[in-house]
């Protein structure tokens, strides 16, 4: 049942008919005023909403410049989407490579008439419309948000882990989902969906069986434990994250919680309910190392899967964080950013909004890895002792004034990472350029000459853990399982 049928039998009572009559004018005017009790507009993706940058509020402001970029994001890194169905799909970037060339030239024409340009591993293809409205692409609090749909795909899939250990106690197969077997493992999880919505999920919506079974089974194989218990947005799972915002204000971190561990689900050894967690970074990480390695606490990161699933696990040791290493800088004067290369791909360093949001976008070899803000930049050059980078209102007040040790700091770094540059050559491009192309460079160039003054492992390691810090895989990041 989708989020629009599930929404009309809600309020089918208010109706004389039990559904609302559209010849009916007093039904029509009821039906808009239950429609705006809920702020419910638009549920599909359009063009016009791609084309729209992120208002002010919204927690993506300033990150992107409009929405398409975060779709195109969300495409090529192989996130998963939501579609009107309540389904979540997972796009292919090689054969929906037509409108990934569209979306980076910001071109979204190409979706117009309904036209069936983006594509998921399996080859079936869905116009824009199929694609949820949800709340990341602008929507408002309204019925059948991403957030609510993940919420019960998480909880469906503890369920289905409950069946496998506690019920089965073994590998299961699609025979053992049963109604059931459902509504007793809903009992024996501590979940933030209800049974209702999970139970609908797991029996309509065939798509997800496959990863819902795949996942538990290669759970249940690698980490034997009858005294697991399914979490997913309990008090115990609040307890862990909030030890964790605690420990980052110690620390004078800003990395986000994802970032720090991405598990969507929790298995709780039953014995270790009642445990409280440390608040500093360090203790709480070793925490949930040897709960993980006493098999008592495995957080996990889901991703939807075929019949088959695969099973990594990060942060267990320093050995499971791959090193990388510098390679060198690239900066030239006909832009505003400065790249780093490294032995896998390269990292371009600029502002993403006019002079503000000044981040890292990260592009390996074979696969993208999204961007590293303003104050996480910070935090791992803090992390390696090197110096930080000043905030873009900084060097915007400093550009204004014509402050001249910024000018002569600004000329170092030039001179540098893109050619030699007296102060008085300095002084002219300042006047020709405008405000966001100076900030962008001067920071770009900090970023580069940061880097390139220290000795090779510390340079090594600083863009070692930059790609951690995408991967949430840092030297502050704890220990998880993901399934893929």
């Amino acid at each position: 049942m989708d989020s629009i049928t599930k929404f009309l039998h809600s309020i089918a009572y208010k109706f004389p008919k039990g559904y609302p009559d559209m010849k009916d004018p007093k039904d029509v005017l009821m039906l808009e005023n239950e429609l705006v009790k809920i702020g419910i507009n638009e549920v599909k993706l359009s063009t016009a909403n791609l084309q729209k940058p992120f208002p002010s509020r919204h927690e993506l402001s300033g990150k992107y410049e409009d929405r398409g970029q975060r779709f195109l994001e969300k495409l090529k890194s192989g996130e998963e989407f939501e579609l009107t169905t309540g389904e979540s799909i997972i796009l292919d970037p090689e054969k929906s490579k037509e409108a990934i060339e569209s979306l980076q030239n910001q071109d979204y024409s190409i979706f117009a008439g309904g036209k069936k340009v983006l594509f998921d591993k399996d080859g079936n293809s869905y116009s824009l419309s199929n694609f949820e409205k949800t709340k990341e692409f602008g929507s408002g609090s309204g019925m059948g948000g991403g957030s609510k749909n993940t919420d019960i795909q998480e909880s469906s899939q503890s369920i289905v882990n409950a069946i496998t250990y506690e019920i089965i106690k073994g590998e299961i197969s699609p025979e053992d989902i049963t109604p059931e077997n459902i509504e007793t493992a809903y009992q024996l999880c501590d979940i933030s969906s209800t049974l209702e919505d999970c139970k609908e999920f797991i029996l309509s919506q065939t798509s997800w069986l496959d990863t819902f079974i795949a996942s538990a089974n290669i759970l249940y194989s690698n980490y034997k434990n009858p005294n697991f218990q399914q979490h997913r947005g309990s008090d115990f799972v609040k307890g862990i994250y909030d030890a964790f915002k605690e420990a980052k204000k110690t620390q004078n971190l800003s990395f986000q919680s994802d970032k720090w561990n991405p598990a969507d689900i929790w298995m709780v050894d039953k014995s270790i309910l009642n445990m409280s967690f440390p608040t500093e970074i360090g203790e709480l990480n070793s925490t949930l190392a040897n709960l993980y390695a006493d098999n008592k606490l495995l957080g996990v990161s889901l991703k939807k899967t075929s019949k088959s699933a695969n099973i990594s696990v990060y942060n267990i040791d320093e050995q499971d964080a791959k090193g990388y290493k510098y390679e060198g800088s690239d900066s030239r004067e006909t832009n505003n950013n400065t790249v780093i290369v490294y032995d896998d791909g390269k990292i371009t360093f600029r502002t993403f909004n006019f002079a503000t949001n000044f981040a890292g976008e990260i592009a390996g070899k074979t696969a993208s890895h999204g961007k590293i803000g303003h104050g996480a930049i910070n935090d791992i050059f803090k992390l390696n002792n090197v110096p930080l980078l000043p905030s873009a209102k900084e060097v915007q007040d400093k550009i204004k004034s014509k402050d001249p040790k910024f000018i002569e700091e600004f000329t170092q770094n030039y001179s540098q990472i893109v050619k030699p540059t007296t102060q008085g050559e300095m002084e002219v491009l300042i006047e020709e350029k405008d405000l966001n192309w100076l900030v962008s460079k001067y920071l770009s160039t900090l970023v580069a000459n940061i880097i390139e003054n220290e000795p090779p492992p510390t340079q090594n390691e600083i863009i070692s853990d930059i790609i951690r810090y995408a991967s949430s895989v840092t030297k502050f990041s704890s220990v998880f399982i993901k399934i893929s």
